[in-house]
């Protein structure tokens, strides 16, 4: 049955409606009346008196002109419509449920319509089917199709009124699951509200409504619910503007079919020389009569500096009455202008305000949800590492060793599963013991569970952590629909929930930004409707600023165009001729008007248009050049932005005019005083930091003690590995600082799987000599060798076989897949080997170490340490020994290497070709080794790399050709004697991996670097 219309409620009700469209007539006409005759007796009355805004900050204004006039505001009490609905819910006993439970319970409806059959081949079909993708598409990202279920409801539709087939079985099991879980949705609640309200005693003695126009039909409900509570009500509406006029004038035909005729606002001539406002202020000033101009910022912070100096030239103006600087939403630029006028000491008002983090705005929050979300070894060390006091979580374990262990574990089983590292670790000795108790002891999440099992299993959690403040934060959130939930999802569904709700930012102001009634407002574009301004100034109208960027969409475009159409077709049966004749146009009972995409892009037209013809004085738009997330790339004004530019210039915005204004705003600030980033001067504090920027840019001097190197000797001289010596050529700085300082670039496991293949690899050669270090024995025939290395691989694979089943998980097909490349490439380097004749005694994994002479000028001596992967000779050499007339070098390269070449000598006896191989590191790591031969005994020495490309093996480089490269060699061990690195090419190379700097480490023009490392 449709409900009975709003006027005949109650015959004592009574409620005046008002149209107009200037600020200053309805303020005069019924605003002052209205707060005049309520505030003599709003407070002896027995039920309050309410004033319903969309914003405080309308609230703000209002107040602000009441106490101008020194009006009493006692028993006047100013709500939104939130403040309202509370009111208005307290004698329903309605249950609104906060925007993430509805979230969740949005993503279990849609999860449960993701079953998959037993079937595989029905399964790959059943993935590709139109409700398989949406209901994937709501698990994901549910916003979207809560918002459309929001506005649908709000405009009296469900979705068999539009054609989405592939969404309504998502949308049945939330409205299921909504009812199960006693929650009800605010446009349900609404309207329950409104039939309360027409049935009971009023509520409200006197309301008044205003601020309210087509932009808020999803608050038609409430609204009428409230005029419907009051024994008295005054609604003030806004005249239809042309960009939105079919939006607006359906609103104030439906509060006119409602409510009866609104009354044309207009002002007695005999009142305007008493009013607070101009004559011109009265009619609404022209658009086209203010002064308009344009700032534009090299980036964000010049364009705040811009803003916050035009304020103070604004306030300056003896017309100045108040200015609104207006942004698209809170971000950046509010934030940087807000610190921009407190430097200058202007109080303001910022209405956007920034967010405070509190108890869950923490790292060790964050890893908590990471680790459980994906348990893996670097979840789980981000998570170790965030705690405050990490030894107490693992207290038999140092951080350190617990982070060693589990990487070595990860590098030999090559599955970053928690639960089967665990299993490999019990399986070894002593660290590897504790770690696999320390892992058994974290308390993880199940994979899929009820609400109630999570919460349990979440607070044993917290427990264990001792995170009693998280818990109670949580437990607010709880009630008896955690019970009522009996379903049961994923647990990453349940994280997402509970990062959601355990949410502690907190809204913060400066000080001086903290006035309410201040001259200078912060706003966004809906906050400053509704009121004059003397001036204005659009802060950041750059692309995509306003009107703001349709919000994502939740279907397929063909659904998409198709629930269009039908929403068109939805708002046409909507309306219906109102009482008053031809051109009254209404919303039937029990609906609203649904905004699409197309409506809310003319409302936020209307928005900007009404507030631009607001101001009356000076209007200012401002941009940025260039982005600050990506400097090298200019940033388009917005539609906007470029449209009053050509109206008052006549002339169109091209980049030459944009760059021409930023400079005019640059030129303009340095006049004005305003800080220039390029000028400042270096304070005492900081002269060292420019001393030291100086002396790293200079080209002309040597790597000194601000580039990665020491003033005087070290204290130690560190033993390096031939893999960091081949690092010192393009990396000298980070080696500096791991083997002098002690500090290095968290570790990742990430990129770990060619190194540890590689090791792989390596290690299953290893098996093809039984011996023990330095030991040279037979060389095996090529059918043996092949034998050793399949029978190391299979034992590796059937080792991590063992330990999936263990944990109860299939061993995966792409482990598999890098297994078998891995022995393939052993079995190619083994084949290889078979080749070799002539060589009969062989030695694997051969361990040097020590300081070695470098035959050059002074005789310098390198410290350092290595394991050659083969070692051949002709004779067998003495047990632990190197001393052999002939010794082959060989190292395995399981990646695309080619074959090493001496190249020839030049007239000075220099070999260009060698000397450039040791400079890029292809051939400084078999030159050192040969190095270490020679002082261990061996006569004569060749080496060879040896990879997939090699063919055939041969030796390739003779220890003796490297004596004409000894300078390199030498150059080597001055710098690990003085410690004098200095620092050589890029920062963060483009096209190979390498380690991270610290984060003050700033960037150096390659060229600069090239120059000083000569001289280093």
């Amino acid at each position: 049955m449709p409900r009975p219309r709003a006027q005949t409620k109650r015959g004592a009700s009574k409620v005046s409606l008002h149209i107009g469209g200037s600020v200053g007539a309805v303020w005069e006409t019924v605003l002052l009346p209205w707060f005049q005759t309520a505030g003599r007796v709003s407070w002896q009355q027995q039920h309050p008196t309410l004033v319903v805004v969309p914003f405080r900050d309308h609230a703000y204004a209002i107040k602000g002109l009441l106490l101008d006039r020194g009006l009493s505001l006692l028993g006047i009490r100013f709500v939104s419509p939130a403040a309202l609905r509370e009111s208005l819910a307290a004698r329903t006993g309605l249950r609104l449920a906060p925007r993430e439970h509805l979230r969740l319970l949005l993503s279990i409806a849609a999860e449960e319509c993701m079953k998959l059959p037993d079937d595989p081949a029905l399964q790959e079909k059943r993935i590709l089917e139109a409700d398989f993708l949406a209901a994937r598409s709501v698990t994901r990202a549910p916003d979207h199709l809560l918002r459309t279920i929001d506005q649908l409801g709000a405009a009296g539709w469900d979705f068999s009124a539009v054609e989405l087939p592939a969404l309504r079985e998502i949308a049945a099991r939330f409205h299921r699951q909504l009812a199960d879980c006693g929650f009800e949705l605010i446009h349900t609640a609404d309207q329950r509200a409104l039939e309360q309200a027409l049935t009971s005693p009023p509520l409200f003695a006197n309301i008044l409504v205003t601020g309210f126009n087509g932009a808020h039909w999803s608050l038609w409900p409430l609204l009428q619910a409230a005029v419907a509570s009051a024994k008295e009500a005054t609604v003030l509406l806004d005249d239809p503007r042309d960009e939105a006029r079919d939006i607006d004038e359906t609103w104030a035909g439906t509060w006119e079919e409602a409510f009866g005729e609104a009354k044309p606002v207009s002002l007695p001539v005999n009142q305007i020389t008493d009013s607070l406002f101009s004559e011109e202020e009265m009619r609404g000033a022209s658009a086209d009569s203010t002064d308009r101009s344009f700032l534009v910022g090299a980036d964000t912070t010049e364009q705040a500096e811009a803003i916050a100096q035009q304020s103070l030239h604004f306030l300056a103006d003896s017309s100045c009455v108040c200015v609104g600087i207006v942004f698209s939403g809170p971000g950046a630029l509010p934030r940087l202008l807000a610190n921009a006028l407190a430097r200058l000491d202007i109080p303001h008002h910022d209405g956007l305000a920034h967010f405070l983090p509190g108890p869950f705005e923490a790292a060790d929050w964050h890893a908590w949800l990471q680790l459980q979300q994906s348990p893996r070894i670097n979840s789980l060390l981000q998570f170790v590492n965030a705690l405050p006091q990490p030894g107490e979580l693992f207290p038999d374990l140092s951080p350190h060793v617990f982070d060693r262990t589990l990487r070595a574990a990860y590098a030999e089983v090559l599955i970053d599963d928690l639960q089967i590292l665990q299993h490999f670790c019990a399986a070894g000795e002593g660290t590897r013991k504790t770690v696999a108790a320390a892992l058994e002891s974290i308390p993880f999440l199940p994979a899929k569970a009820r609400l109630s099992e999570f919460v349990r299993a979440t607070k044993a959690a917290f427990d264990q952590l001792g995170w009693k403040t998280h818990w109670t934060e949580i437990s607010r959130h709880l009630g008896d629909w955690v019970d009522k939930l009996a379903v049961e999802f994923s647990r990453g569904l349940y994280l997402r929930w509970l990062g959601e709700v355990a949410s502690t930012l907190t809204a913060a102001r400066a000080p001086l930004g903290d006035h309410p009634y201040a001259r200078v407002q912060l706003l966004n574009v809906p906050q400053a409707q509704g009121r004059e301004w003397s001036h204005l100034i659009f802060a950041g109208s750059n692309e995509g600023s306003w009107p703001p960027r349709a919000t994502g969409e939740f279907a397929r475009q063909d659904e998409i165009d198709a629930f269009n159409r039908g929403i068109q077709k939805l708002n046409r049966r909507a309306a219906r001729q109102g009482r008053q004749g031809e051109g009254h146009t209404a919303i039937k009972e029990e609906h609203t008007l649904y905004l699409g995409p197309a409506e809310q892009r003319q409302i936020a037209l209307r928005q900007f248009e009404t507030l631009l013809e607001s101001a009356t004085e000076k209007i200012t738009f401002t941009a940025s050049l260039v982005q600050d997330d990506a400097p090298e790339r200019l940033w388009n004004p917005s539609e906007l932005f470029t449209r009053y530019y050509q109206e008052a210039y006549d002339s169109p915005l091209t980049q030459a005019a944009m760059n021409e204004l930023q400079a005019r705003t640059r030129k303009w600030l340095d006049e004005t005083g305003a800080p220039n980033k390029s000028d400042a001067t270096v304070s005492p504090k900081i002269e060292p930091t420019r001393v030291a920027y100086d002396a790293r840019r200079d080209p002309n001097v040597r790597a000194g003690e601000y580039d990665f190197a020491f003033r005087t000797k070290p204290p130690v001289i560190p033993t390096l590995s031939v893999s960091e010596f081949e690092q010192l050529v393009s990396a000298p700085a980070l080696v500096w600082l791991k083997r002098y300082l002690g500090v290095r670039a968290a570790e990742e496991s990430g990129n770990v799987w060619n190194a540890s293949s590689g090791k792989w690899v390596h290690d299953w050669l290893a098996a093809i000599a039984a011996g023990t270090a330095k030991t040279f024995l037979r060389f095996p025939t090529p059918a043996e060798m092949e034998r050793r290395v399949c029978a190391e691989a299979e034992a590796r694979q059937l080792t991590v076989a063992r330990l999936c089943q263990a944990a109860g998980k299939p061993l995966p097909d792409w482990w598999t897949g890098g297994w078998r490349n891995a022995v393939f490439l052993a079995r190619s380097l083994a084949d290889k080997l078979g080749t070799v004749a002539d060589w009969p005694w062989m030695a694997t994994e051969c361990t040097i170490e020590g300081k070695f002479a470098v035959q050059a000028t002074g005789s310098p001596t390198l410290s350092l340490r290595g394991r050659i992967d083969l070692l051949l000779a002709r004779t067998q050499p003495a047990a632990g020994s190197l001393a052999a007339g002939e010794l082959w070098i060989i190292d395995y390269k399981t990646g695309a290497k080619k074959a090493l070449a001496a190249a020839r000598q030049d007239a000075d006896g220099r070999r260009p070709a060698l000397k450039k191989k040791l400079l890029d590191g292809s051939a400084l790591q078999l030159g050192l080794y040969a190095l270490a031969a020679g002082a261990l005994g061996a006569q004569r020495t060749e080496v060879s790399l040896l990879s997939p490309l090699v063919r055939p093996l041969r030796p390739q480089i003779s220890g003796a050709d490297f004596a004409s490269e000894a300078d390199i060699f030498a150059e080597l061990a001055g710098m690990q004697q003085t410690g004098v690195f200095g620092m050589h090419g890029p920062l963060r190379s483009a096209f190979r991996f390498t380690d991270d700097y610290p984060l003050a480490t700033l960037a150096i023009d390659p060229d600069i670097l090239e120059q000083r490392w000569e001289l280093t």
